[in-house]
């Protein structure tokens, strides 16, 4: 788990992460990111991000980073990031439905 007061920078180390996973021949990760407020008690968080991100992290297929939809809202559309809609479904513990962003780093040429 990664906590960061600013999605952006959290959503860019992240894909970084994959990126340099994959090309080191790690196995496929899989990455789920939200934002909101979160409790952090005895070094560890607590709050609903850290359960939407979870789910989200489940609901990602190998090799993604699904970002939900209010985080997605947060980051918007910066430069370097590649968006497309993955899914819209119910998970486990949240309600209603969620809706979920793929993203990845834009490649410039």
């Amino acid at each position: 788990m990664l906590v960061s007061p600013d999605a952006q920078m959290l959503l860019t180390a992240v894909l970084e992460v994959m990126e340099g996973a994959a090309a080191g021949g790690l196995p496929r990760l899989r990455a789920g990111v939200a934002s909101g407020l979160a409790v952090t008690r005895a070094g560890d968080w607590y709050g609903s991000p850290v359960n939407l991100a979870s789910r989200v992290t489940n609901a990602a297929p190998p090799g993604a980073v699904l970002v939900a939809e209010s985080a997605r809202a947060e980051i918007s559309d910066v430069a370097g990031i590649a968006w497309s809609f993955a899914a819209a479904r119910h998970l486990r513990g949240v309600q209603g439905e969620v809706r979920m962003f793929r993203a990845s780093l834009a490649r410039v040429g």
